[in-house]
């Protein structure tokens, strides 16, 4: 760990030596529309502060102009609108008074870049701002927090210029899950946007009104309650062997998100990452033998090939796999070694 590490990272010591991309942060869906602000139709009690006070890392949240102003409404501003200022600012608060803690913002815009960029730099948040550059490995925690660059920001828009490469386009760094989902019973675990490839995974775990279009409170007790939400987290993982980064929930504070979050972090899932260095998976490209080089346990030693799309097409119990019978393409590969995981990126031709 680094010398400067700090008591805690995130609010948890188990995240501090793990990468960006290999931590679970608790997401609030349509964080800025919120009860407390009086938003009609909240998804949300209680403000962006309280939020973070609570554990909250991560926010979703709907950006528009009107009238030349910057704000935040979902749908309609009939129901409710707020400059997006009031939300920076808290953020800006929060990040001057906990030097330990990294946050992310998750934009769906209808502004472009710079715009954002104006009202980043007017909250005085730009010198927060995380940059990863393509083919960059995602830092450590701790790796931010020395550097104090806290501030992850993902947008659906791809509008960014050459000197905004803060300003990330998500559907190039994440997947995720449906959104539309109108009844507990209808998650599944397949996925939506983004290459299920792609290093981030947001986990959407909310149900809508199908009638009304909107969050469900009654619905968020039952679905964010400890066992609901872990049991179909681990299923997931069961599935398709992907960690969940960002557990996105209406009505955080219905239910259990957190005590789940601080359970994955500390390796529920069983996600300690053996070291690059320690393994060579080989040839890549390869064409109809692929090869795992390492130390290789009697137990428990596994190999699994997930398609795009999130599917397993292959499973080996050798560390020398036939993928003569996999189309071209590229595929990730899941090797499990006693209680430990990696994973890589392979193309087949």
């Amino acid at each position: 760990m680094s010398l400067t590490a700090s008591a805690q990272c995130n609010g948890q010591t188990e995240v501090c030596d793990k990468r960006y991309d290999e931590v679970a942060y608790l997401t609030t869906h349509n964080a800025f529309n919120t009860g407390s602000e009086s938003f009609s139709f909240p998804n949300q009690n209680n403000g962006i502060a309280q939020q973070l006070q609570d554990g909250v890392r991560a926010f979703m949240l709907d950006i528009y102009d009107f009238w030349g102003n910057t704000v935040v409404y979902h749908g309609s501003w009939t129901l409710g609108y707020q400059d997006i200022q009031d939300d920076l600012g808290e953020i800006e608060t929060f990040l001057l008074s906990h030097p330990n803690e990294v946050v992310t913002l998750i934009l769906e815009c209808y502004v472009d870049a710079n715009t954002i960029e104006d009202e980043l730099d007017e909250a005085g948040l730009t010198s927060f701002l995380f940059t990863k550059n393509a083919g960059q490995q995602w830092p450590t925690i701790q790796e931010m927090i020395d550097l104090n660059q806290r501030l992850v920001v993902f947008s659906d828009e791809n509008d960014a210029s050459s000197q905004q490469g803060w300003y990330h386009y998500m559907w190039d760094q994440m997947t995720e899950t449906h959104y539309s989902v109108n009844s507990p019973q209808d998650f599944t675990d397949e996925y939506n946007r983004g290459d299920s490839l792609n290093d981030l995974f947001i986990f959407n775990h909310f149900v809508t009104n199908a009638t009304l279009g909107i969050g469900s409170e009654s619905d968020a007790i039952t679905v964010n309650a400890h066992n609901f939400l872990l049991n179909r987290i681990s299923e997931h993982y069961d599935s398709h062997h992907k960690f969940p980064n960002f557990i996105t929930l209406d009505f955080y504070d219905q239910g259990d998100g957190l005590a789940v979050v601080n359970e994955l972090n500390a390796g529920y899932l069983s996600t300690d990452i053996l070291t690059t260095e320690s393994w060579l998976v080989y040839p890549n490209p390869a064409a109809n033998t692929l090869f795992v080089e390492g130390i290789v346990s009697e137990r428990n030693f596994r190999v699994e090939i997930y398609n795009p799309n999130g599917k397993k097409v292959l499973e080996s119990f050798t560390p020398m796999i036939d993928c003569s019978l996999l189309k071209q393409g590229l595929y990730l590969v899941a090797i499990t070694n006693g209680h430990r995981s990696r994973r890589f990126k392979v193309i087949v031709e």
